[in-house]
């Protein structure tokens, strides 16, 4: 397994690089396909706004005026979450 991450860790780097350096040939269907597979992190919502640095009401605020998602509900789980990769498009 370590030779796995090891791997994903090199491409994620050579790619972040070809990104920064402007000669990266991602389409923004793949781009998006990354960060749905790698940011797709459930959050509480207490979490959500430390990830954005907004207070709960702020937070509340954005959500009831569709600006950023309203929240998911998971089979087995109480908490409500947000995922990250969905707050990061909304933001």
């Amino acid at each position: 397994m370590d030779v796995i991450k090891r791997t994903v860790s090199k491409l994620l780097r050579q790619i972040a690089d070809k990104i920064d350096g402007g000669t990266c040939e991602l389409d923004e269907e793949q781009a998006m396909n990354i960060m749905a597979t790698i940011g797709h992190e459930p959050l509480s919502k207490d979490s959500a706004c430390s990830y954005l640095n907004i207070s709960r009401s702020k937070f509340d605020s954005l959500v009831a005026d569709g600006k950023l998602p309203k929240e998911k509900k998971r089979r087995g789980f109480k908490e409500l979450v947000w995922f990250k990769d969905e707050l990061m498009l909304s933001n």
